[in-house]
C-alpha cells in the first residue's frame, strides 16, 4: 500500500499561472520562473520558509509535488493535478 501511495504522491503535477502573461507552467516541482514571459516566481509559503532559512540556497526553497497539500497553494495561481 505504501509503494502505491508513494508513486501517486511522485505523479503529481504542480500548475502555476503567471500573473503576468497569464501563461500556465506545469512541472513536478514548483516552477522557479514562467516558462513563457521568464518572470521570476517566489516559492510556495516564502514567507514562513525565509523566516526558518538557516543558510539554504533559494532554489532549494521551491518544493517537489510530493511535498504540498492542497493548503500549501495560493488559489487561483496553483493547482495540484
Amino acid at each position: 500500500m505504501e509503494t502505491k501511495k508513494q508513486t501517486i504522491l511522485t505523479s503529481r503535477t504542480i500548475v502555476r499561472l503567471c500573473h503576468k502573461c497569464v501563461h500556465l507552467t506545469e512541472g513536478t516541482t514548483e516552477p522557479e520562473k514562467c516558462s513563457k514571459c521568464g518572470k521570476g516566481f517566489l516559492p510556495l509559503r516564502y514567507f514562513e520558509k525565509v523566516h526558518d532559512h538557516t543558510g539554504e540556497k533559494y532554489e532549494t526553497l521551491f518544493a517537489a509535488s510530493h511535498q504540498l497539500d492542497e493548503e500549501d497553494l495560493i488559489k487561483g495561481l496553483f493547482v495540484l493535478w
